[in-house]
């Protein structure tokens, strides 16, 4: 008697083990959820006539899910948007036209990255692109007694790079650190939006399902 359960105990034990190994196999695709904030600084500063002029810093933010495959390659599907300080001095008839504002833009884009994980510490670097939604202050003159302030829209392809660390507290709970540069190069060359630049970003993200 003892023998027999002894041998079923083992059948069960191998087909428990085959059946994890073939879900572990089979699963080599994973989906976290996640966000980050953080500070933007544009390449581009303010017109060097602008009085009192200071820094223009902004801040974003994003949202994302990332698409996992096995340990290392990821792709992250990410909306996102920047706010970032909005300067410019206009002369029109002898008119000094000032807009002291704020300049919003709002992406969607897709990141492609390689991540290791060396214990709890993960590094990872991707690059990425996408359209870029701009709303920026835009004064223009009307007649000679008239100056029309409205919102100049647009939409430019943007491209990112990042390079960051994830600390890995476990696979619900990841922390992030991550510097992001990047780019409108679509953009007229005498736009005024300030949108290209370089950010500092913290981040949490949770690990949602597997397949």
């Amino acid at each position: 008697m003892t023998k027999l359960l002894t041998t079923i105990l083992l059948f069960c034990a191998t087909l428990l083990m085959a059946q994890t190994e073939s879900d572990s196999l089979s699963e080599k695709f994973s989906v976290d959820f996640g966000g980050s904030f953080g500070v933007f600084v544009p390449f581009k500063g303010s017109g060097k006539d602008f009085p009192d002029d200071k820094n223009q810093l902004g801040s974003n933010g994003v949202t994302f899910l990332q698409l996992n495959y096995k340990e290392h390659y990821f792709a992250k599907l990410q909306f996102g948007q920047t706010t970032v300080s909005y300067k410019s001095i206009q002369n029109s008839n002898g008119f000094n036209s000032i807009i002291d504002s704020k300049a919003n833009s709002t992406t969607i884009g897709i990141n492609l990255g390689y991540q290791y994980k060396i214990k709890h510490w993960q590094p990872f670097v991707m690059m990425g692109s996408g359209t870029s939604f701009i709303d920026s202050p835009k004064a223009s003159l009307i007649n000679e007694n008239t100056i029309s302030y409205t919102t100049k829209t647009g939409n430019y392809l943007y491209i990112s790079g990042s390079v960051g660390v994830n600390y890995v507290f476990n696979k619900y709970f990841i922390v992030s650190l991550e510097g992001q540069a990047s780019t409108l190069p679509t953009a007229p060359s005498g736009s005024d939006t300030h949108l290209s630049g370089m950010s500092m970003q913290l981040g949490l993200k949770s690990y949602l399902f597997s397949f």
